[in-house]
């Protein structure tokens, strides 16, 4: 009677007459259970210290890019300004012309920002200087870059604004590794990035700055910090 009850429940499971043993989960060890979260949390520890190394630039972190190339252009005062004069002090050297319609103005505005750090330390003209150099010397009279200036507040005796002439500096753009190009119309492009010269004259970045809209541009505060590093 018994087998027969066994034969009717194995029929109506569909187990053709083969008993399946019940399946038992395995006891994972805690080892298999966490391994893979332990491994995620790892990577996030990593991600998060590198992240934090890598925001906090030194001076031996920042690559040697060359000897910045010497120049000597005109200030808005009609003073000769040599770029080797002004070794000894941190310098960002940037390209730029007043009638850029997009990001010359929002970098400069940066740009002034870490003026304002630099003179809350007392640095500013002293330890470090901004050296703005028009890449449209016709339409960027003395006259022209001093409103432009004082625009953003440029303290004149650490930031100097500069100009020579056109085909000259667009050269000089490319022996700092940046484009200039000016088409049929007048028209200029150019690559908008500043230059970080360090005190013995060697380029030592290139700073994309938060006009370009890109995620990894650098912010004032950082470059500020950055040419704190190099002081």
């Amino acid at each position: 009677m018994e087998d027969n009850n066994q034969e009717v429940k194995l029929a109506e499971e569909g187990q053709g007459g083969v008993i399946v043993p019940p399946v038992v989960a395995e006891k994972k060890s805690f080892g298999k259970r966490y391994a893979f979260p332990m491994i995620l949390f790892g990577l996030c520890i990593i991600m998060a210290v590198f992240l934090l190394v890598s925001n906090n630039k030194d001076e031996t972190k920042l690559a040697d890019e060359g000897a910045a190339t010497d120049f000597t252009y005109q200030d808005i005062d009609g003073n000769s300004v040599t770029m080797s004069d002004t070794n000894g002090k941190v310098r960002l050297v940037y390209f730029f012309y007043s009638n850029c319609p997009d990001v010359c103005p929002p970098t400069t505005f940066m740009m002034s920002q870490v003026q304002e750090m630099l003179k809350a330390d007392g640095d500013f003209g002293t330890k470090a200087e901004f050296l703005s150099i028009t890449i449209d010397p016709v339409r960027d009279t003395p006259e022209a870059l001093r409103v432009f200036g004082d625009k953003f507040g440029a303290d004149y005796t650490g930031w100097k604004f500069l100009r020579g002439d056109e085909a000259e500096t667009a050269k000089l753009a490319e022996k700092y590794q940046l484009g200039v190009i000016k088409d049929n119309d007048g028209n200029f492009g150019h690559s908008n990035l500043i230059v970080v010269v360090d005190k013995k004259g060697r380029i030592r970045d290139f700073i994309s700055p938060q006009a370009n809209g890109s995620p990894s541009d650098m912010s004032a505060e950082e470059l500020y910090k950055e040419m704190k590093s190099l002081m």
